[in-house]
């Protein structure tokens, strides 16, 4: 019996045994781990008694062991016990692994919170074997682990999905799957050696074809359709060996790429970091997929990776400047909607209070800023403001007799009510205005008449940043000029 044995069994009931943990050999499921955030290591230990599970956790105060928390777990055992950072890159969460079947795992996550230890979601994933690592993407590392599940199948084949922590819990992390997928594509490999099985062929194809591989996936699908009793199905493996053809032809889908990059120091900390927009290809189309932004710190070179809420469109850009007027870089991101209208998506991030935080975002910029455009009598068109509260009145005889002869009558009255619209915006763009290092956004949205190619002007707005958020702090509106020809 070991020291921390000895220390844990000192807390626990005289009926409490101690749970032994399988692997690489049979040994006492125990864990120095720094679990609250204090840089300093707490101990942890798994039990049993009276046929339920605990975890013990012991921290150390005054050079005295005391018990910070219990948890009571689920099933008779326990296959694994780890600590590392899933949630953010500066704090363990913890991974155990509860045994509930002879080959099944129940997975449960606990993160300490200001209201203790408290479990994450999911609450109910089963697995067979598990793997965490911090798995490297197109771009590297990010400093947090993700987790790859193996849940068993048939023989010695294992359905395998990858995950990382998101918002509401396990999210399926594809843009490591090139690297994981080719360790289990070896794994296959290594059993075929020896086991030549249908089955162990078709999951070698979709271990290859979630890594990137798709030729070699196409010949080991066509391995496991030459078997008399394909597995699953001949039905399913036809429809799989489909999509590697037409994805070998249109290009492979699940290829993340970087599609910009800038460097400036976003965190303020003096150290120049590296910002990407990563996203997937559309195969001949200019089409991205899957747009994320990227930040590399460059004091620590950790990762950390923002999904965006609208992320498909054209031209994903970066621009870096500080917007926000705190001498720190910003993050601009602009990407092409594609519609008919023009509309962009546009996301500003800034770093405040110490984290990274979206602190603009077009969609509820548009939301915010509504507009009525109605023409009235004597050629004029009144385009009014709810925020800033303006109206506007635009003169129409520029656009000639033969345009205002449709709506008009002889003495400029209308032949019918006429409303038109202020589309979202359109383009945004950083302008350092007074030239003192801070940049304004200036919002273009198009004012429309009767239908969008009956452009009437542009609204502008320039916006600014009052320390909480970007308002409008002056607004305008600009029409089109009458061309002028020679006589």
């Amino acid at each position: 019996m070991n020291e921390y044995e000895r220390l844990l069994k000192g807390f626990l009931p005289s009926a409490a045994k101690m749970m032994k943990l399988p692997q690489p050999h049979k040994h006492p499921a125990i864990l120095l781990a720094d679990i609250d955030g204090d840089q300093v290591e707490e101990l942890i230990g798994a039990y049993t008694l009276h046929g339920e599970s605990y975890l013990l956790i012991l921290k150390e105060l005054n050079n005295q062991w005391q018990p910070l928390t219990h948890i009571r777990g689920s099933g008779y055992g326990i296959t694994d016990l780890v600590a590392v950072p899933i949630t953010n890159s500066k704090a363990n969460t913890l991974i155990v692994g509860w045994q509930v079947g002879s080959i099944w795992s129940d997975l449960h996550l606990y993160q300490w919170t200001n209201k203790g230890l408290v479990r994450l979601p999911p609450t109910n994933m089963a697995y067979s074997k598990m793997e965490v690592e911090d798995m490297p993407s197109v771009i590297g590392s990010d400093g947090k682990y993700e987790i790859a599940l193996w849940v068993h199948d048939t023989g010695e084949a294992y359905k395998v999905n990858v995950y990382r922590f998101g918002d509401k819990g396990l999210v399926r992390a594809k843009d490591v799957y090139t690297y994981y997928y080719k360790k289990v594509a070896a794994y296959y490999q290594e059993l075929l050696k020896t086991s030549d099985f249908p089955f162990y062929w078709t999951y070698l194809s979709d271990a290859q074809k979630k890594a990137g591989d798709l030729k070699q996936a196409l010949t080991s699908i066509e391995k496991a359709l030459s078997f008399p009793s394909p597995y699953p199905s001949k039905e399913k493996l036809e429809k799989s060996r489909k999509w590697i053809i037409n994805s070998l032809r249109n290009g492979n889908p699940n290829n993340q790429v970087v599609v910009d990059r800038k460097t400036g120091d976003v965190t303020g900390d003096g150290f120049i970091d590296s910002i990407y927009l990563t996203a997937e290809k559309t195969e001949d189309s200019p089409f991205w997929q899957n747009i994320t932004l990227v930040i590399q710190n460059g004091k620590t070179n950790l990762f950390d990776r923002f999904p965006l809420k609208e992320n498909a469109g054209y031209h994903p850009t970066l621009f870096l400047g500080d917007l926000t007027g705190n001498h720190v870089d910003d993050i601009l991101i602009v990407i092409d909607s594609g519609g008919s209208g023009g509309m962009i998506y546009a996301y500003v991030y800034s770093f405040l209070q110490g984290n990274m935080h979206q602190v603009f975002d077009a969609d509820v910029y548009n939301e915010r800023h509504t507009y009525t455009v109605d023409y009235e009598d004597q050629y004029k068109v009144n385009v009014t403001s709810s925020s800033p509260d303006k109206k506007y009145v635009l003169d129409l005889q520029y656009k000639g007799m033969e345009y205002l002869s449709e709506i008009y009558n002889e003495d400029g009255t209308l032949k019918a009510p006429i409303e038109g619209w202020v589309d979202p915006i359109g383009g945004l763009y950083p302008i350092d205005y007074a030239r003192d290092g801070t940049y304004e956004l200036t919002a273009l949205q198009q004012i429309a008449g009767r239908y969008h190619a009956d452009g009437l002007g542009y609204v502008e707005n320039v916006l600014k940043w009052n320390g909480h958020e970007f308002v409008s702090d002056r607004q305008s509106v600009s029409i089109f000029g009458e061309d002028r020809t020679s006589t």
